[in-house]
């Protein structure tokens, strides 16, 4: 019966170097370090990428700044707060949104630059509301508020960025096609 605990014990490990093999290693976050708006601790995630071309596709990807580490949140998924992450996580590695995400009460949109600032009629999906500018977009990551002035849906994070990391993530929106 005691040989049941170590087998399994070992298959979970055989299973984890299986993991780091497929998904390219294991990326150890600093011992101390915090996920975005979650808990410390010496975190090692799966495949996570580390040759972002730029801040902003750092914090897109990550949630995590170069300059300032961790972008605070409030609100969002609760799984976006024990794990962290970024905008990658609800809209997509194109910004396209339109996949439902777990425990989410909406699907999210798309938030490429093209698409925000374009104007948009009846047809869409989405409520109408007037095309985003880069101020109403930093309005909307910062406190939750559309363009119309309609909070967006509690899923969606606050995210307490500075004006450089605004700046750094929107210039990555703007290569999302």
């Amino acid at each position: 019966m005691k040989a049941q605990p170590a087998l399994g014990i070992a298959l979970i490990l055989l299973g984890v170097v299986g993991l780091s093999v497929l998904d390219g290693g294991f990326v150890p976050v600093p011992m101390g370090s915090r996920a975005p708006g979650g808990m410390g601790g010496p975190w090692m995630v799966p495949g996570r990428r580390t040759d972002f071309a730029s801040n902003g596709e750092q914090i897109y990807y990550t949630g995590v700044s170069r300059r300032t580490g961790p972008v605070p949140s409030r609100g969002g998924p609760m799984w976006l707060w024990m794990h962290g992450g970024g905008c990658v996580a609800c809209h997509g590695v194109h910004g396209r949104g339109g996949v439902p995400v777990m425990m989410g009460t909406k699907t999210p949109s798309d938030i490429r630059y093209a698409y925000l600032t374009e104007e948009h009629d009846q047809e869409h999906k989405e409520a109408v509301h007037p095309s985003y500018t880069d101020e109403l977009i930093k309005r909307a990551l910062i406190e939750g508020v559309d363009p119309a002035g309609r909070l967006l849906d509690r899923t969606m994070p606050r995210w307490q960025l500075s004006d450089k990391d605004f700046q750094d993530l929107l210039a990555y929106l703007k290569t999302l096609r």
